[in-house]
């Protein structure tokens, strides 16, 4: 298939693009819309280095433009953009409105000054070093001169342009600067206040300060009494101090031996004996001397309590008499403050003006933090440095530019180059065949002959003709090649014919064999498939395992601190509540005592009421034998019967023998009467200290429930707050699921608790 637009096919143009080139104005040249009178310059072109479009345009030439177009773009825009901040910076505050139009329009004018001034020397023509161009030396000098101003306009950039590019970049600082100025302004303004307050309270001074003092002195020497007092009251308690140790440790340990008695303990024999009564006797004895001793040392304590207390009433006097004395100094210090403070005049703190930042500026190069330091180790040297790598970049760009470069930008190899694509170098030996694609020369070509002939037709025509001899020998060359390859391919004819042979025969040999490796290899390649898909899994199992862990141990690593206070929490509650169980099964263990108490006091009082019933039961009856006793002894003596064997005398002795056989009986109810009500005594002594420890018992368990509370809702505080969650969670919650943590929610702990 014949390509309907070969040249444009060549220089990487479709039809399409060379039609819109027509359209825009350029004459209908062979070569993607170029004549004879050269393209037309289009903005697009203009703005990315190619007047010529994309006539001679190699893609080395397109490299080297594009660079050189990304370095310009760069200079001008941190030229424009500096300067834009510059005149931004420059509009007063009363018309911020004009600060984005002046900052804008000192953006474009200094990018579109920079963008000129670099364009043109890129696109100018760089002059050849050729001895007809030393001696034609005006094109040079304006070529040097060029790059003369431009070097100028490098000096003046690094010279303005990196002082504002240092000062953009320590905005910060500047106004940190200026912060320090206006606060050191109104901290002198504070100071010179406060001395003209100070002046003026000196000139109205009204006593406050020397009774101030006097009501501290007083205050220092009630301080002094009542230390006093206290440390006298103290030495008296702590003579008191070991006599009532003494004392409370005997009566418990006399109290605790008369329950042992009661109670049988250590082998002792139960009941209210002698012993038992000896030591509560003892007991009460040491009680009654403990309450004395009390009320002794409460006798000499409560003078001093009385005095302690009447020196802190005065202290608490002079102490309200001292601050609304004090009070009223401050009132008085308010107004002086407030009267000076109206007669000043307004603040006028400095302003964050141009000038102000050039001189924060050079105060903070002049500090002591930045002596010493290499000028391009700081901001302005780095600017510098900054600036000039991008500006002679550029200037070395063009100076060491490639020939395809400088042809691209040449004036003269353009206009032949049309002309040659039109035919009007035909006659010119070595620039034939321009009306044919596939011949036509490439633009290096024709850049690198026309150079040659510009310099010496006759050298070009030399080497041509030798090209051309050349070329002749080159073409005999080939036809004996191409005579011997065709012997040779006749000679390889004859021996693939017995190659065939052999092969055929080589084939019915090898076919088993063949089938048989086939068939392994397929074997093999199942297993290898097999082997290849259960490494696969595994590798893929082991990374999700990896991946696992690893969210696992982000879990981990953000709840560790919150799962320690957790346990710390929990660990306080269970000591509390282990505290308060065991204080709750001492209270149940001593609730039972307390029972047994009661109904071995119960039991007691039963058998005292049955005892003292059974001896009043017997007592009338005593009463009567008695009664009837000395009724017949005031008979006998009234008779005068002495004899034994007489009526009254046997009468009394019958009566006598009633007598001594009821008080035989009423002896073991005495005894018993008198042991029920030692044991009495002692249950209900007993009794008492079990209900004071029950007592005492209580109020720790309700204490110990109050810090079960207070545990309790930290822990609840602490569980109910969402715990912190991990982007990997929220990304694959499916992953996170299915980690399957164990770990208890907040809402379970809070169940549990």
């Amino acid at each position: 298939m014949i390509d309907p637009d070969p040249e444009a096919h060549r220089s990487g143009f479709s039809p399409r693009r060379n039609a819109l080139m027509r359209l825009d104005g350029a004459s209908a040249g062979p070569y993607g819309g170029l004549g004879l009178d050269g393209p037309r310059l289009r903005l697009r072109d203009y703005l990315f280095l190619r007047p010529y479009g994309r006539q001679l345009l190699t893609p080395a030439a397109a490299a080297w433009i594009g660079s050189a177009w990304v370095l310009i773009l760069l200079m001008a825009s941190l030229e424009g953009f500096v300067w834009g901040m510059i005149g931004l910076s420059l509009v007063p505050a009363e018309t911020a409105w004009l600060g984005p139009p002046i900052g804008l329009f000192l953006f474009a004018l200094l990018f579109a000054v920079v963008w000129v001034v670099d364009a043109s020397l890129i696109t100018s023509e760089k002059p050849r070093l050729s001895g007809q161009a030393l001696r034609e030396s005006g094109p040079l000098l304006r070529w040097l001169l060029g790059l003369l101003v431009r070097v100028g306009i490098v000096a003046i950039s690094l010279y303005v342009t990196a002082p504002f590019i240092e000062k953009l970049i320590r905005a910060d600082d500047i106004a940190a600067w200026h912060q320090s100025q206006v606060e050191h302004y109104f901290d002198q303004r504070a100071e010179i206040l406060r001395e003209q307050v100070d002046e003026r309270i000196a000139q109205l001074e009204t006593g406050f300060q020397a009774r101030i003092a006097g009501l501290e002195q007083q205050i220092g020497r009630i301080d002094e009494a009542i230390a006093t007092e206290r440390q006298r009251r103290e030495r008296i308690r702590a003579e008191y101090q070991p006599e009532i140790e003494v004392l409370t440790r005997d009566l418990a340990e006399a109290r605790q031996r008369v329950g042992d008695e009661v109670f049988g303990r250590d082998g002792r024999p139960a009941g209210y004996g002698p012993e038992a009564r000896k030591w509560n006797a003892r007991a009460e004895l040491l009680a009654e001397t403990l309450e004395s001793k009390r009320n002794e040392l409460e006798e000499r304590v409560a003078p001093i309590d009385a005095r302690i207390g009447a020196l802190q009433q005065q202290l608490s006097e002079i102490n309200a008499a001292l601050a609304e004395l004090r009070i009223e100094e401050q009132a008085l210090r308010e107004r002086i403050r407030a009267e000076i403070e109206a007669e000043q005049p307004p603040p006028a703190p400095p302003e964050l003006t141009f000038a102000a930042r050039s001189k924060a500026l050079t105060a903070l190069r002049e500090s002591s933090g930045e002596q010493g330091v290499p000028h391009f180790e700081t901001v302005e040297g780095f600017a510098q440095a900054a600036l000039g790598v991008l500006f002679f970049a550029l200037i070395a760009l063009k100076l060491f530019e490639p020939p395809a470069v400088q042809a691209y930008y040449s004036e003269s190899v353009q206009s032949q180059y049309r002309k040659y694509l039109a035919g009007g170098l035909a006659d010119i030996p070595g620039f034939a065949h321009h009306d044919d694609p596939a011949r036509r020369l490439s633009p290096a070509e024709f850049a690198r002959r026309w150079e040659q002939w510009e310099r010496s037709p006759d050298a070009f025509l030399a080497a041509y003709r030798d090209e051309l001899d050349a070329k002749a020998s080159l073409d005999r060359l080939d036809a004996d090649r191409e005579h011997e390859h065709e012997l040779l391919s006749r000679r390889r004819e004859s021996i693939d014919h017995q190659l065939a042979l052999e092969h055929r025969q080589r084939e019915s040999e090898l076919a088993v064999r063949e089938q048989e490796l086939q068939l392994r290899l397929g074997q093999f390649k199942e297993r290898l498939d097999s082997e290849t898909r259960r490494q696969r899994m595994r590798d893929e199992w082991a990374l999700e395992q990896e991946h696992q862990e690893q969210l696992e141990a982000n879990r981990e690593a953000q709840r560790a601190r919150r799962e320690q206070r957790i346990d710390a929490l929990q660990q306080r509650l269970e000591q509390h509540r282990s505290a308060r169980a065991a204080c709750r099964d001492q209270q149940l263990s001593l609730t039972r005592t307390l029972a047994e108490y009661r109904e071995a006091i119960s039991a007691t009082a039963q058998t005292l009421r049955s005892v003292e019933a059974r001896i009043d039961a017997q007592q009338p009856a005593l009463r009567t034998l008695r009664s009837d006793l000395e009724e017949a002894e005031r008979q006998r003596a009234a008779k005068g019967v002495s004899g034994w064997l007489s009526a009254p005398a046997r009468r009394s002795r019958r009566l006598r023998r009633g007598i001594r056989r009821i008080e035989r009986l009423l002896a073991p109810e005495y005894r018993l009467l008198d042991a029920s009500r030692g044991r009495l005594t002692v249950l209900e002594t007993e009794h008492e200290q079990l209900r004071r420890s029950l007592e005492e018992q209580r109020a720790t368990e309700d204490e110990l429930q109050r810090r079960c509370d207070d545990e309790r809702s930290a822990l609840e505080h602490l569980l109910l707050e969402p715990p912190p969650q991990l982007r990997s969670d929220a990304a694959s919650p499916t992953t996170a699921s299915a980690n399957g943590d164990s770990r208890d929610s907040p809402a379970t702990k809070i169940t549990s608790v």
